[in-house]
């Protein structure tokens, strides 16, 4: 099993890194929008890996979080969630995110992750719900609300941008580095607006 990879970024692909191990160029698939700040190329970078062994080949993942690595898991020992779905998941989602829309069983937030369709998400809520219950420190991950009402206004932020044209992977990615850069509490218009300068500086 490969616990982690350390190594310099070679590239970054679509949904991957190819990181330079010592010569051998290793793709290793990442949650691209949760990496703030992105590595430039040549920087080193540090991921806790997961290697799935199937018939077809293996695919290695790769997080910058530990605790991103434990959500992963928890989301492939799902009944019909394999390992894109999840990397999607944590690609749109952060944890506290997460925590917050199992805690308040709201499964919209999960609707928001491309591919993922109405009874997926509800089957992800009540899942994790039994899951995150012996998840060791999964519910106080970057000091985020567990509140209903975060969940809502994170949707609200969220769904105003998708309408604006961003895809969801890009829509999660400018709420979540809204919320870095603004006070805590900052209403959902703040929110949005933050969210769409951002956009164009990117």
């Amino acid at each position: 099993m490969i616990a982690f990879v350390r190594g310099r970024l070679a590239a970054i692909e679509d949904d991957c890194l190819i990181i330079d191990n010592n010569g051998i160029g290793l793709a290793v698939f990442a949650p691209l929008a949760m990496l703030d700040p992105r590595p430039a190329i040549g920087e080193e970078v540090f991921l806790h890996t997961h290697l799935q062994v199937r018939d077809d080949g293996w695919n290695l993942f790769g997080f910058p979080e530990k605790e991103q690595l434990k959500t992963f898991r928890l989301l492939i020992g799902i009944s019909g969630i394999g390992a894109k779905t999840a990397l999607a998941v944590l690609n749109m989602l952060t944890i506290g995110t997460i925590a917050a829309a199992v805690a308040a069983n709201d499964f919209n937030a999960f609707c928001a992750v491309s591919g993922v369709g109405k009874k997926t998400a509800q089957r992800l809520t009540l899942e994790l719900k039994d899951k995150l219950a012996f998840a060791d420190g999964f519910s106080a991950v970057e000091g985020e609300s567990l509140s209903n009402a975060t969940v809502s206004a994170d949707n609200d932020v969220l769904s105003a941008l998708l309408q604006l044209g961003f895809s969801a992977t890009e829509s999660r990615s400018l709420l979540f580095k809204a919320q870095q850069s603004l006070p805590e509490g900052s209403d959902n218009e703040n929110l949005l607006m933050a969210a769409i300068r951002l956009s164009a500086r990117s």
